[in-house]
């Protein structure tokens, strides 16, 4: 991890319709850094990450990847640059086989110069993927399918992974050996942003982390330093 900035969220503000859901959101990702966010269901994380992802568009304030501004680029030119996202519920296509799900994931001109040296790094991470390329999706386990929408992602180039609620559904067991690959993905250079609602493991992996509540970043900092303090602790533990 180095001290570079290279997403940079501005006090945008989104709306759906006439629906204000954020409020002068601002945050900051380095090269290589797993960063967290977190907050209650309705919190604004998933319009946070498509408005990043191009998805949507803030009606105010802006984002820059590698000091570019991407406030108003489409989801696909977004993609080209190296920022790719897996949504919340793995959204894979289910009558078609592991591999054809995974190749998906190379469309980008970009990413298709590199498939071959791509797939072989998601086959690395995730051996059982290799094992079952030729398997309709719809048949895989959820923590399986899980691997092959992670994997899709990672098969197109990026520098910057944004997974939405990687955890829902999946075994405690699945989730640690997922949260084991995210190391292994952040050791290769690439940097992580993670929603999950998972937020104890998510606050041990992470190096920073925000906490967001009704469409505004609430408490920023040291993802250790989060677990300690009372309004995250009273919010989601209990305590």
């Amino acid at each position: 991890m180095t001290d570079e900035v290279f997403l940079r969220v501005n006090n945008i503000e989104t709306y759906y319709g006439s629906l204000q859901v954020l409020w002068e959101v601002s945050l900051e990702v380095k090269r290589g850094e797993i960063v967290a966010i977190a907050g209650a269901n309705g919190a604004g994380k998933s319009t946070l990450m498509n408005t990043i992802c191009g998805v949507l568009h803030p009606a105010r304030g802006s984002i820059e990847f590698e000091n570019k501004n991407i406030t108003h680029l489409n989801a696909y030119d977004i993609v080209s640059l190296g920022i790719s996202q897996i949504p919340e519920g793995r959204r894979l296509f289910p009558e078609m086989t592991v591999l054809q799900n995974l190749m998906i994931g190379s469309y980008d001109r970009n990413a298709r110069a590199n498939k071959e040296k791509n797939l072989a790094r998601v086959y690395e991470l995730f051996p059982i993927l290799k094992e079952r390329k030729n398997q309709i999706a719809k048949t895989l386990s959820g923590g399986q399918q899980q691997m092959v929408a992670i994997g899709r992602g990672l098969m197109s180039n990026p520098k910057l992974m944004i997974i939405d609620e990687m955890s829902l559904g999946l075994s405690p067991l699945i989730v640690s050996d997922l949260f084991r690959v995210l190391q292994e993905i952040r050791e290769r250079g690439i940097a992580i942003l993670l929603v999950e609602q998972n937020v104890w493991q998510t606050l041990h992996e992470a190096d920073r982390a925000y906490v967001i509540e009704t469409g505004r970043i609430v408490l920023a900092g040291n993802a250790l330093d989060l677990l300690e303090e009372e309004e995250v602790r009273n919010a989601y533990f209990g305590t």
